[in-house]
C-alpha cells in the first residue's frame, strides 16, 4: 500500500486517540486541551544554518481536539525575518478540522542569528494563546542554488534529479560537506563532489533524485546538508518538493457532522476532491454504515478534475453505526479511482448530544 495511505491511517490513530482524550480530561481543562491543539514538542523548529539568499520553510499543523469549534483571533509574529501564510478567510475550525500556517525564513532579507516567535491567539470556545518558535543562522559565508529543489509533477515510475550547487567562502580551510540525510526513503543524494577550491572559496556539487518508485501523493520534506562544521552549523536544510502522478486533494480531510441525539439525522456537508489530473471514482467504501455518501457509480462517466461528495449521517443511538460509549463516532471513508494506486482517505467525526442538552433544548 503506498506510504501515503500508510500515513493517513497514522493520522487517523491520532484522531481516534484525541476522542479518548478529550474524554478523559473534559473540556474545561484548558492547559491540558492545548497541548492537544499542538504538542509542545511540535512547537519549534530549528532551521539551524540558512544560506543567504534561501527562503525555508515549515508548516505547524493545529487541531481542534474539542466538540465545540474553536476559532483562531489572530496570528503574528515577533520579527519580520519570519512571513506567515494561512488561510485568513477561515479561522473556525470545527471538531478535528486542522489549521495550517507555513513559516518562512527571510534569507533573502537578513543575515545573522534569528529568532521569531508565532504567536497563535485563539478567542473560542477559550481564550488562550500558543506560542510556536523559529530559528536559524543565515549565514553570509554560504551560497546554494537552487535555494530548494523543486521536482514538479512528476509521473509515476519515472524518478527525477537535480542539482544543488554549494558555495562556502568562510574562514575554515577543511570545511566540506560529509554526509547527507533525508528522512523520506524516496529522496536520496550522492555523489558529492568538489568542483572548485581556492583558499578563500570551495564549490560542492550535490546531485538529489527522487526515486522512481515514490508513490502517488505530494512530498514536501527537508533535505539536510551535514557539514564538519561546529556543532551549532552542521546541518544546512534544503526544501524538497514534488507532487508524484495525480494527487487528490481532499477539503474538508476530515467532516464534522455535529452534535446529534439518537435518531436524528445530521444536515449534508460537502467534502470536495480535487485532483492534479482528471480522474474517475470507481468506488466509496465507509467503514460506518450509517453514514450516507450521496454517489452513484457509472463506469461510462468522463474522468472529472473535481467531484463534490454530499455526506450525512443518523445517529443510531445503538447498535452497528452507534457512536462509541464516551458518544463520539469517528469512520473513515476510502475513495478507489480508475488510476492505478489513486486511493483517497478521509473522515467523518460526529458526537451524541448527552442527555441534559437534549432536555435544555427541549425546554426551550
Amino acid at each position: 500500500m503506498p506510504n501515503i495511505l500508510v500515513r493517513q491511517r497514522m493520522t487517523f490513530a491520532f484522531i481516534a486517540a484525541m476522542f479518548l482524550v478529550q474524554t478523559a480530561f473534559g473540556q474545561s481543562a484548558e492547559t491540558d486541551w492545548l497541548q492537544h491543539v499542538i504538542p509542545a514538542k511540535e512547537r519549534s523548529f530549528d532551521f539551524k544554518t540558512v544560506a543567504k539568499g534561501a527562503v525555508p520553510e515549515y508548516r505547524f499543523v493545529l487541531k481542534n481536539p474539542l466538540q465545540e469549534p474553536m476559532r483562531i483571533a489572530s496570528v503574528t509574529s515577533s520579527c519580520t525575518c519570519t512571513t506567515l501564510d494561512f488561510d485568513q478567510e477561515k479561522f473556525t475550525r470545527q471538531t478535528y478540522e486542522t489549521f495550517e500556517i507555513t513559516a518562512q525564513l527571510r534569507g533573502d532579507r537578513y543575515e545573522g542569528q534569528r529568532n521569531s516567535t508565532i504567536t497563535v491567539a485563539i478567542d473560542q470556545p477559550y481564550r488562550a494563546e500558543i506560542h510556536l518558535n523559529i530559528r536559524g543562522e543565515i549565514r553570509t559565508d554560504l551560497k546554494i542554488t537552487p535555494h530548494f529543489i523543486d521536482f514538479g509533477n512528476v509521473a509515476p515510475e519515472t524518478g527525477q534529479s537535480r542539482t544543488l550547487t554549494v558555495t562556502y567562502s568562510g574562514s575554515n580551510s577543511q570545511w566540506r560537506i560529509v554526509d547527507v540525510r533525508c528522512d523520506n526513503e524516496f529522496i536520496r543524494a550522492d555523489n558529492i563532489t568538489m568542483d572548485f577550491s581556492t583558499m578563500s572559496q570551495k564549490t560542492f556539487k550535490v546531485n538529489v533524485s527522487l526515486d522512481k518508485l515514490a508513490p502517488h501523493g505530494m512530498i514536501r520534506e527537508h533535505l539536510f546538508l551535514i557539514t564538519n562544521d561546529t556543532a551549532s552549523r552542521r546541518e544546512i536544510p534544503i526544501d524538497i518538493r514534488a507532487t508524484v502522478g495525480t494527487v487528490i486533494r481532499v477539503s474538508p480531510p476530515t467532516v464534522f457532522l455535529g452534535t446529534l441525539p439518537p435518531g436524528k439525522p445530521s444536515p449534508k456537508k460537502l467534502v470536495i476532491l480535487t485532483g492534479t489530473m482528471p480522474f474517475r471514482i470507481t468506488k466509496i467504501e465507509c467503514d460506518n454504515p450509517a453514514v450516507e455518501i450521496a454517489w452513484e457509480k457509472d463506469d461510462n462517466a468522463v474522468p472529472r478534475g473535481q467531484y463534490m461528495l454530499p455526506l450525512s449521517y443518523q445517529n443510531p443511538g445503538q447498535g452497528e453505526g452507534a457512536p462509541k460509549s464516551d458518544g463520539t463516532m469517528l469512520a473513515a471513508i476510502r475513495v478507489t479511482t480508475n488510476i492505478p494506486d489513486l486511493v483517497s482517505e478521509f473522515y467523518v467525526t460526529s458526537v451524541q448530544k448527552k442527555e441534559e442538552e437534549e432536555s435544555v433544548d427541549s425546554n426551550q
